[in-house]
């Protein structure tokens, strides 16, 4: 009686096992808060996919985009400091060389029709380029950057899931970068929750 119930014991802990390993992520692309106002990228011309948003993350943590392959963008970037460079007056780039002012925390870009402190760059799509090629941040060229990519083993069949073929160009690094920076959303903060009428209030 004792070997039946452990045989039966064993068959559930296996069938909640099996189950556990066939739930899968399910990517729900870009959520609208619903108190927000409609926002201001481009998705009609970068329609937000699992595969480009995967890549855009892959990319934005990849050093390669630095001359010497040690920053990323998530170096400035830091997730856990609310995607800014926490405990410094400018930021340290390539080389430890430091910039003129501090990273800006990269959320809810879908909202911003401009980048950067002095707001220069006006399209999400091309702001990248700036890190990457300013002297004291990642201090490489685009085609460096590029070359690097297609030599690596995993970003042209990575490039081909997200874009049909293995190109690896500018516009399609730009486009996927700017699917992983738009998806970065801060929407659940006490003020929030208060216009959404969740149930918080201000005292």
């Amino acid at each position: 009686m004792r070997i039946k119930l452990w045989l039966v014991i064993l068959c559930i802990i296996s069938f909640l096992i099996a189950c556990t390993k066939q739930v899968e992520h399910l990517f729900e692309g870009f959520i609208q808060p619903s108190n927000f106002p409609a926002p201001l990228y481009h998705f009609e011309t970068n329609e937000i996919t699992e595969a480009k948003f995967e890549l855009g993350r892959k990319l934005f943590y990849e050093p390669r985009l630095s001359r010497d392959n040690t920053v990323s963008c998530g170096s400035c970037h830091i997730q856990s400091s609310g995607f800014t460079q926490h405990g410094h007056d400018v930021s340290h780039g390539i080389d430890d060389r430091l910039g003129s002012r501090n990273s800006q925390a990269i959320v809810n870009l879908a909202w911003s029709k401009n980048f950067f402190w002095d707001g220069g760059v006006f399209d999400l799509d091309l702001q990248p380029i700036v890190p990457i090629t300013n002297p004291v941040e990642m201090d490489e060229t685009m085609n460096n950057v590029l070359a690097k990519l297609r030599a690596h083993d995993q970003y042209p069949s990575l490039f081909k899931k997200a874009f049909g073929t293995e190109d690896i160009n500018t516009e399609r690094m730009m486009k996927a970068l700017s699917q992983f920076m738009v998806m970065l959303v801060s929407a659940d903060s006490k003020y929030d929750q208060v216009a959404r009428k969740e149930g918080a209030a201000f005292n």
